[in-house]
């Protein structure tokens, strides 16, 4: 039974996982849940890239996934019930999957996915904007009806003085951005745009043109569109600046961590903040956890010292787990759950 290029993902993702979650980890990852476990799972087993890639995707689709990967013998079930642990077989498709169809080097959900989102809306609809009215008509059927963004390019559109000049510039600029990625993610970029006389192709149909694998072709989109966010700081044209300069302060924490990580830096201890959130304070820790893995500046010494956190981390790797409960019993409970996850989260840091 062949596998596309989703569930190669899956694979990649239950291999990194190892055991250590069920394949509902995996589903909210791909589709990009904002709660701390799937944020924090993202760091830990190092498969942040995929956070929030498949936002379309369902449970039956990770079901269809794993009935593929377990009939081809890729997986087999793990210890724990409901958990898969992937095969020798499958790591040598993994390798080989990989080496045909490497994922973008600058595609990165976690990071990019929340901001490409917007980028491109904003992107597209202000392109097919210009073009209409380069060519003077003024009755097209815009790409988005998202109200924020079809206000933000009306907004913009009003500062612009010389339409033809702008056009002239995003041209040119785009062109020397996606210099930066491979030359079918530029094709796959620039037939996604919708000008005057041509409406933008869907990713199915870019697959059947290209002869690839549909959602590698949107893994394809969306690299290019994280490398124009990433290349959009240092972009000459201030214009395309603008597209992101209201969202650069976008955080990968959620709205709940962000606000007990205001707190935190007002000097509250855990209780206090719990108490002022009418929160548990195992929401506060999770909060902490979350906000260790985002915040390179974070000081987690205040929780657990250097000294304790190399030994967490080297029973970690001797063990060759990051199961917190595995780790809390094996180390006689000296520790607790929050301070084996803040260990943990600062190894992820160190090697990201």
């Amino acid at each position: 039974m062949a596998i596309n290029y989703f569930d190669t993902v899956v694979l990649d993702c239950l291999d990194k996982i190892d055991g250590e979650r069920t394949p509902s980890a995996v589903f909210h990852l791909l589709k990009g849940k904002k709660s701390s476990q799937t944020i924090q799972d993202a760091g830990l087993f190092q498969i942040a890239k995929y956070f929030g890639m498949a936002s379309q995707c369902e449970r039956g689709d990770i079901a269809a996934s794993m009935h593929k990967l377990t009939g081809d013998s890729y997986i087999t079930a793990g210890k724990e019930e409901g958990t898969w642990k992937v095969t020798a077989r499958g790591v040598q498709t993994l390798e080989r999957a990989f080496a045909e169809r490497p994922w973008p080097k600058h595609c990165h959900g976690a990071n990019y996915q929340t901001p490409a989102v917007i980028l491109w809306k904003r992107l597209s609809l202000l392109i097919q904007v210009l073009s209409n009215k380069e060519h003077q008509c003024s009755q097209y059927i815009p790409v988005t009806n998202d109200v924020q963004t079809l206000r933000w390019v009306k907004r913009f559109m009003r500062k612009t003085r010389d339409v033809k000049e702008l056009s002239v510039q995003m041209h040119d600029t785009l062109f020397q951005l996606l210099q930066g990625v491979s030359e079918r993610q530029a094709l796959i970029f620039v037939y996604s745009l919708t000008s005057f006389d041509r409406i933008g192709s869907t990713n199915k149909q870019l697959a059947l043109q290209l002869n690839e694998d549909e959602w590698y072709v949107s893994v394809q989109f969306w690299g290019a569109v994280h490398y124009v966010i990433q290349s959009l700081p240092q972009c000459a044209h201030p214009a395309l600046r603008e597209l992101l300069s209201d969202l650069q302060s976008e955080s990968a924490l959620t709205q709940s961590a962000r606000k007990t990580y205001e707190l935190l830096e007002k000097g509250f201890p855990i209780e206090r903040i719990a108490a002022i959130r009418n929160l548990k304070t195992a929401t506060i820790e999770d909060h902490i956890v979350e906000i260790s893995l985002h915040q390179p500046a974070f000081f987690i010494e205040q929780y657990i010292s250097e000294e304790e956190q190399r030994m967490i981390t080297a029973f970690a790797k001797q063990h060759q787990t990051n199961k917190i409960k595995r780790i809390r019993e094996g180390m006689q409970m000296r520790f607790s759950y929050f301070q084996i996850r803040l260990a943990l989260a600062k190894t992820v840091k160190q090697h990201d």
